[in-house]
């Protein structure tokens, strides 16, 4: 049995819980260290052992990581530390992923797997992005182009770190970073041989009066703080994420310019992560999981379904 509670619920001769944030299972696996799939209790959890140092650091929590003879880690290329779960050498549960490499990150590779469990965030012809290469030179030319300072916005770990090493590589311009994404550079720093070079925001305020780059959380990119900012220093705002594929992610954010950076696999990464695999049942869960399993049972003849929370198991459709 496979279903969807409190994270994912694998039934095998024992329970594997992943990204569950209270639930427990026999074996509790956790892929990285996002709010919204990391643990926030303490306990002994299978993961990276980058996973546990930002995970303890980022909330506070008691972790022991160890290793279980189940359970083989896969690097997903999400984010710092994320991985995959390779469970009884059938089932393989993908978490958070994206095949191609980027900046310091490694691309996801699959194994075949009689099963597939994989996140569908993109998982619709409407997202297919642009290379790696393109993106990025994309963003250097916009900030070379740029006159005035800019707010750069980017989830507070994982994407506001990669677009920080574009930014620093390419300009020499001074830059600043808020508290929320400021604390996750120190993590990562710690922890790891990256650096980055932006500033405290609330000590170094002034940056955006002589043409500087402040780092901001995606939350706050219409905040009235930041209205504030925009009012007072005449800044351009940019957007960085792969729903920017779409015209109504540069409304809903307000922002001048958007761009297709993404810690996710598009829409054609993601077919061809399931050929690789090669399983036989795919079970999508977030974003486009109907419309992706809908996909690969039409075109691909591929036994796929969605999984919802609560049901109770993969028969009960």
């Amino acid at each position: 049995m496979i279903h969807e509670k409190d994270g994912i619920h694998i039934e095998t001769n024992e329970k594997v819980v992943a990204d569950a944030r209270t639930a427990k299972g026999d074996i509790n696996f956790v892929s990285h260290a996002h709010a919204d799939h990391a643990a926030k209790e303490d306990g002994r959890f299978v993961c990276s052992e980058l996973t546990r140092k930002i995970m303890s650091e980022r909330f506070d929590v008691e972790m022991e990581r160890y290793e279980n003879s189940k359970i083989e880690l896969i690097e997903s290329g999400h984010i710092i530390g994320s991985t995959s779960a390779l469970i009884d050498n059938q089932i393989l549960y993908t978490g958070d992923f994206s095949p191609r490499d980027r900046l310091y990150l490694n691309g996801f590779e699959p194994v075949e797997a009689e099963k597939l469990i994989m996140e569908t965030t993109y998982g619709t012809p409407a997202y297919r992005f642009p290379s790696q290469e393109e993106v990025e030179k994309r963003i250097k030319d916009w900030v070379a182009d740029s006159n005035g300072p800019l707010v750069l916005f980017g989830y507070s770990l994982g994407k506001a770190q990669k677009i920080q090493q574009i930014v620093q590589k390419s300009t020499s311009r001074d830059l600043i970073a808020h508290d929320a994404i400021k604390n996750m550079n120190e993590v990562i720093e710690k922890h790891t041989d990256l650096e980055f070079r932006a500033k405290p925001y609330d000590k170094n305020k002034d940056v955006l009066e002589e043409n500087g780059i402040l780092f901001a959380p995606s939350r706050s990119s219409q905040a009235d703080w930041m209205k504030k900012i925009v009012d007072k220093y005449g800044v351009k705002k940019a957007g960085f994420s792969g729903w920017a594929n779409t015209d109504s992610f540069r409304y809903r954010g307000g922002y001048d310019e958007t761009f297709v950076l993404s810690d996710h696999a598009d829409f054609d990464e993601l077919v061809e992560t399931v050929e690789k695999v090669n399983p036989e049942k795919v079970y999508t869960h977030h974003g486009f999981d109907e419309e992706f399993a809908s996909y690969l049972k039409r075109e691909k003849g591929i036994d796929a379904r969605a999984l919802k929370h609560n049901q109770s198991s993969l028969t009960d459709f």
